[in-house]
């Protein structure tokens, strides 16, 4: 007579290979599934603060604030800045000592960012006439020193956190006309040569000021960055 009651379940064998097979699995898809996360997390704070600058001076022309560098003295433009933006830290300008967490570059030359290939420092010259600590962690650098032109370059994740790369957490865009727009647009410095100071083979120190164009216009960007570097 049978035994109703018989019990049935797994060798020891048979739940070794299925959780090898799980692992198998996992070691295939969860890197993909960070680097995806990464790519999201990148590409949703380059796009905030991208928001954030263009808000800025908006409500600067609301209030009848003037937005023309011609106005002001050189590093004064990103105090007039920092009116806009509740919580933010003043962390100075190239000629200052700046507190911690702030950058601490200096007029002989920038060794804390490197250019868009990784080959060479990224030039300092965009990044030193104020910069601002956001509550977010991210930091705004002002270039405004010929008194002509806006540059404002963003470092996403902050200089405490790597990869401080141009083109990878650190961007640049230019005000045109009141309009502020990616540098490599129509209109801004660098727009006749994106592909050039976007690459992964030019060692100049300007390699990496035209990735914003790129991040803004190319959904996939930050897929390639997280993936290829």
């Amino acid at each position: 007579m049978k035994n109703e009651y018989t019990k049935i379940g797994f060798t020891l064998a048979e739940i070794l290979i299925t959780l090898g097979i799980i692992g198998v699995v996992a070691a295939m898809t969860i890197p993909n599934l960070i680097a995806t996360y990464k790519a999201k997390r990148y590409r949703s704070q380059f796009l905030k603060s991208y928001s954030t600058i263009q808000q800025v001076f908006k409500r600067m022309e609301s209030d009848d604030i003037s937005i023309d560098p011609a106005t002001y003295k050189p590093l004064t433009y990103y105090k007039t800045f920092q009116q806009y933006l509740n919580g933010s830290t003043d962390c100075g300008h190239a000629a200052l000592k700046r507190p911690k967490p702030c950058r601490t570059y200096r007029y002989n030359g920038s060794d804390d960012y490197k250019n868009f290939s990784n080959t060479n420092k990224f030039t300092a010259g965009y990044l030193d006439d104020g910069s601002l600590l956001l509550q977010d962690g991210s930091i705004l650098y002002f270039e405004n020193a010929d008194n002509q032109t806006i540059f404002i370059s963003v470092d996403l994740n902050g200089f405490t956190t790597p990869p401080n790369i141009a083109g990878h957490d650190l961007f640049t865009f230019q005000m045109i006309d009141g309009v502020i727009k990616p540098l490599g647009d129509k209109g801004t410095k660098f727009a006749a040569s994106v592909d050039k100071y976007c690459s992964d083979t030019n060692k100049e120190v300007v390699n990496g000021m035209t990735c914003a164009y790129k991040a803004l216009n190319d959904p996939t960007y930050f897929n390639k960055i997280v993936r290829n570097h």
